[in-house]
C-alpha cells in the first residue's frame, strides 16, 4: 500500500522524468516560460496540465491506497508530452522539413 510520502516521491520521480522528456524535446525552462507568457494554446494545455497534477495530487493524499492514481497521472504526463512533441515544429520555431 502506498503512503503519502510514497505519493510524494512517485510524483517527484514522475516530475523529473516529465522535465527530462520535455528537455529533450527542446523545451528549455526558459522556452516554456516563454510559451507559457506569449502562447495562448500552449499556456491553456500547460495551465491545464498543472491544474490536473494538483487536484490529482490531492486526491493521491487524501485516498494513498488508490492505485488508479498511477494511470491517471501517467495518462496525463503523456498527454502533454504528446501535445508538445507533435506541436514542436510550431512552439519551437523548427524548420523540420530542411
Amino acid at each position: 500500500m502506498m503512503t503519502k510520502q510514497g505519493w510524494i516521491d512517485w510524483c517527484q520521480k514522475q516530475l523529473a522524468d516529465l522535465s527530462t522528456r520535455l528537455f529533450r524535446q527542446g523545451y528549455h525552462p526558459a522556452r516554456v516560460a516563454w510559451l507559457v507568457e506569449h502562447q495562448p494554446e500552449f499556456r491553456r494545455r500547460y495551465h491545464g496540465f498543472l491544474e490536473e497534477m494538483d487536484v490529482l495530487m490531492e486526491e493521491m493524499t487524501a485516498n494513498p491506497a488508490g492505485y488508479h492514481h498511477f494511470d491517471a497521472f501517467s495518462r496525463l504526463k503523456m498527454d502533454l508530452l504528446q501535445f508538445t512533441n507533435l506541436n514542436r515544429a510550431r512552439f519551437l520555431d523548427l524548420d523540420l522539413a530542411a
